[in-house]
């Protein structure tokens, strides 16, 4: 699971660069609205509580402010195989993966949500830090 923990923390920092961006910049709602496909009552509850802006979002706002969008895409395509490969984990360990992502992943999975909020984005980054750290203890 490293090389997804590497594409995390490449997600992470087009994210922080376009937060920074979005703060510098007076962005007009409007022209967002347009770019990311969401009225501008959402972009303006997406600017009050970033951690709400999903995966697919993220690319379309790196793709608006001209940053690479290579590491969006990447983690797009694996969240589905990471998925597959957590929920055919034995239950044990499974269950540790939740307990340090702090993420319900058989409930993500029936709703077949893979555009995840940044907010669980983080949450899985640091789980799987916690979880690694963990299994080479144990």
């Amino acid at each position: 699971m490293e090389p997804l923990q590497q594409l995390i923390d490449s997600y992470m920092n087009t994210y922080r660069a376009i937060m920074w961006r979005m703060k510098d910049r007076a962005v007009d709602s409007r022209g967002l609205s347009e770019t990311v496909r969401l009225t501008e009552n959402t972009i303006r509850l997406r600017r009050q509580k970033p951690g709400l802006w999903r995966v697919s979002e993220v690319r379309l706002l790196a793709e608006y402010f001209g940053l690479p969008d290579n590491a969006c895409v990447r983690l797009e395509q694996e969240l589905a195989p990471f998925m597959s490969q957590a929920l055919q984990m034995p239950p044990s360990k499974r269950r540790l993966l939740e307990q340090a992502t702090q993420l319900h992943l058989r409930r993500m999975s029936a709703n077949k949500r893979l555009d995840w909020p940044v907010e669980d984005i983080e949450k899985l980054r640091k789980g799987l830090q916690q979880f690694e750290a963990n299994a080479c203890v144990g």
